[in-house]
């Protein structure tokens, strides 16, 4: 008598499939995840972590946008703080 895999996942359990720290995972909102009622838990669907997996590569691989050429590029110049007259380490 083989038990099926939960479908829902701990915190740790989630991190470890996906590949994160538990204080990143926690941190992320955009990950889909479910809070237990009248708890302080979230438990993680396989299926929706795998959906959300699978929607979330394309954006990582995007190529990012070339910086502006030097020449066309506006040129700051660095800020000054002027400095304080009242200052007692003079």
């Amino acid at each position: 008598m083989s038990a099926d895999p939960s479908p829902f996942l701990t915190l740790k359990e989630a991190a470890a499939f996906l590949r994160y720290s538990t204080s990143s995972l926690y941190k992320r909102t955009d990950i889909p995840r479910h809070k237990l009622p009248g708890s302080k838990d979230w438990r993680y669907d396989r299926e929706e972590l795998l959906a959300w997996a699978k929607s979330a590569v394309p954006q990582r691989l995007e190529p990012k946008p070339e910086p502006a050429s030097p020449a066309t590029a506006k040129l700051q110049e660095p800020r000054t703080v002027p400095r304080r007259r009242t200052s007692r380490y003079r």
